[in-house]
This record gives structure tokens, C-alpha cells and sequence, in this order.
């Protein structure tokens, strides 16, 4: 996705000439909330005088912070008609023959440099756009990108769909599938919490020896959520861990944070080659059914269901690890994750 969204950026460029400042609040309301927050940050919207995808008004977004790592620019479309929004990147598709599966094929396969299958919806969402799934193997099975053609065909669009009347947190945690996540905490509490990181990342393991003390003070005023974003393209046993780590939540739920504390502390140490035996090391020394871990751990439809939740991921351009999703809204961790720190404990009341 990172190779997708890079390749495509030269279309915001050729775009870029064309704009035109716009003031219109909900629209950047909508966008400021959508769009992951940073370090004095500022988000400007223009209005693009040029023809893009059917049914939709384009505006570039100008993210700008002091962290420039989490500075952004990307699209937002928005349909006068239903209100529908889709933010993200905008692909051009390749005229001439062929038909539209074989042309979305093509141009993916030519930004990921991989063959690619694409495949469209026989059925259209409101302003007549479609849902496209492309497809590319991979040695954990098929992993689908995801993302939207709009009527004229001449367009793919990359990234969130939405509704400029639904709150954008809220599109962003059903569509991440934040539910099946693991919870700890308090479920009522008014501060929600959700991490997304690669237990081979190492800043992910920084981030978890920083903030989980935090949250561990504060279990009372928190509904915390973990979910596994294995970036496996660059990290070959993530996936690995991941699986135990749904095992583990699966089979013995009350050791899924020790798991994940192990892990952690172990992560330099651990190789593609050695991670089984962690892991039945990690069951056997806390009384768990290694079988019962096992099975789970081996099953195809579990490891679907890890390249599944990566997918979602990808789909709200969430590429990178670890990302915090604070009361809805995705927090820009940072070289050292200070003002995800403050954040968190700001949200919690925390001193």
C-alpha cells in the first residue's frame, strides 16, 4: 500500500496546479477530524477546477506539522447529491481496449510492480461508484487491496469512504472492525483507545514499554483495544506472532497481555526460524493447551483473517506502525512518540 499510495502521488502534483482555496466549515471539519492528527498541525482545503471522478466536487488536503513525517496531502471527494466522501489518493486509469477488470489490473500491477488481479462490484453505491478488489499473492496467501471506481470508469479511487453527516471516527472504527479486537479496561469509559503495531516493529516495542505503563494505571478510565497491523512485506515473523497472538486471545484470554508484554520484551531476540518454539515455550510456561494454541495458530481461515485485518488497515491509509486511534480520531506517533504520549495522557486525566 505504502508502493501504491508513493507511486500515485505524482497525480496530486498534476492536479495541484488547479486549485482554489475553499472555506466551506463542515467540509473541513469533516476533513480535520478524518485525517490523522499531528504535532501543530494545520489543515487546509482547496477546491480543484478540474474534472475528476463523475458525481463528486474534488478538494485537496494540506496537512502541515511540525513533524514532517506526519504532514500529508491527499483528496477528498465529496457528492453534492448524497453526501457521500471518499478520501484518499486518485488513480488515473489507462484508456483503450480491454475491459474495466483487465485496465484496474494493469495500472495496479504497473504502481506495485506485482501481477494483480482485480475484480468490481456487479452492484453500485450511491453516485454510481463501484468497490474494486485487487488481489496479489503472497507467500501467507491472496491480500487484497481495496478501492472505489467512480462512474466514468476513468477514475480508482484509494482510500475511506464515508459521509460528510456520519461522524468520520465512528466510519473509522466500524470499518477497522475494532470489535473484534482485544479489550481490556473499563467498556463504558468515556476515553477509547485502540493500537494498531507489528510486534517486530521496534518502535513499536519502544511505544508498548512507554505508554503501557500508563495505561496500566489507568485501566479504570479507558476502553483499550489491540489490534495486529503485521507489516509483513518488511517483517517475516509478524504474521507469525500475530497468529499466536490470536491463539492465545482464543484459548487462554486472561494471558493474551502477558503474551503481549513477552513479545515485546523478546522481539530482538526472536527470528523467523525460532518463533514456533517461543511460542509453545510462552503456552507451556504459563499452563496454556499448547494443542489447542496450535490449531488455531496453523489454521488457513485464521491466517485469512490476520491478511484481513491488514486490509482493513490499509483501506483508511493507516501504513505504518504503531498508530493510536484516540476517541476515534488516528494520532501521528513521531520519531519518539512524545505527543502520542501527551495525548493519552491528556485523554486519561493522567499526570
Amino acid at each position: 500500500m505504502k508502493r501504491f499510495l508513493m507511486a500515485a502521488a505524482a497525480v496530486l502534483v498534476s492536479i495541484s496546479a488547479f486549485a482554489a482555496t475553499a472555506d466551506n466549515d463542515p467540509l473541513k471539519t469533516y476533513a480535520t477530524r478524518a485525517l490523522p492528527r499531528c504535532p501543530n498541525s494545520t489543515v487546509k482545503l482547496d477546491r480543484m477546477d478540474v474534472q475528476g471522478p463523475t458525481g463528486f466536487v474534488l478538494y485537496k488536503v494540506t496537512v502541515t506539522s511540525t513533524d514532517e513525517a506526519c504532514g500529508r496531502q491527499t483528496f477528498l471527494l465529496h457528492s453534492p447529491i448524497s453526501n457521500q466522501t471518499l478520501t484518499g489518493t486518485i488513480i488515473t486509469l489507462p484508456d483503450g481496449g480491454g475491459s474495466l477488470e483487465q485496465r484496474l489490473s494493469s495500472r495496479a500491477a504497473e504502481l506495485l510492480k506485482t501481477p494483480i488481479t482485480a475484480s468490481v462490484a456487479k452492484f453500485p453505491l450511491p453516485d454510481g461508484v463501484k468497490s474494486v478488489t485487487m488481489t496479489k499473492q503472497t507467500e501467507w496467501g491472496p491480500f487484497n487491496y481495496h478501492g472505489f471506481v467512480d462512474a466514468s470508469e476513468r477514475f480508482l479511487i484509494v482510500g475511506t469512504r464515508g459521509n460528510l453527516l456520519v461522524d468520520p471516527s465512528k466510519t473509522l472504527v466500524e470499518s477497522l472492525n475494532a470489535a473484534a479486537g482485544a479489550k481490556r479496561g473499563n467498556k463504558t469509559a468515556k476515553v477509547s483507545i485502540i493500537e494498531l503495531s507489528d510486534f517486530q516493529c521496534p518502535t513499536c516495542g519502544r511505544a508498548h514499554k512507554k505508554i503501557e505503563p500508563l495505561i496500566a494505571k489507568n485501566l479504570s478510565k479507558v476502553n483499550y483495544t489491540r489490534i495486529d497491523l503485521p507489516l509483513f512485506e518488511h517483517h517475516e515473523w509478524a504474521v507469525s506472532a500475530a497468529l499466536g497472538a490470536r491463539a492465545i486471545q482464543k484459548v487462554a484470554p486472561a494471558k493474551y497481555w502477558n503474551y503481549v508484554d513477552f513479545i515485546f520484551k523478546m522481539q530482538e531476540t526472536i527470528t523467523k526460524a525460532t518463533y514456533d518454539k517461543v511460542l509453545q515455550d510462552f503456552t507451556s510456561d504459563n499452563d496454556i493447551d499448547w494443542k489447542a494454541v496450535e490449531k488455531i495458530y496453523k489454521s488457513p481461515a485464521e491466517r485469512t483473517a490476520v491478511l484481513e485485518q491488514v486490509s482493513r488497515a490499509f483501506d483508511n491509509s493507516i501504513i505504518s506502525t504503531p498508530t493510536y486511534i484516540i476517541n476515534g480520531q488516528a494520532v501521528g506517533y513521531g520519531p519518539e512518540g512524545t505527543f502520542t504520549f501527551d495525548m493519552i495522557r491528556k485523554a486519561l486525566g493522567a499526570k
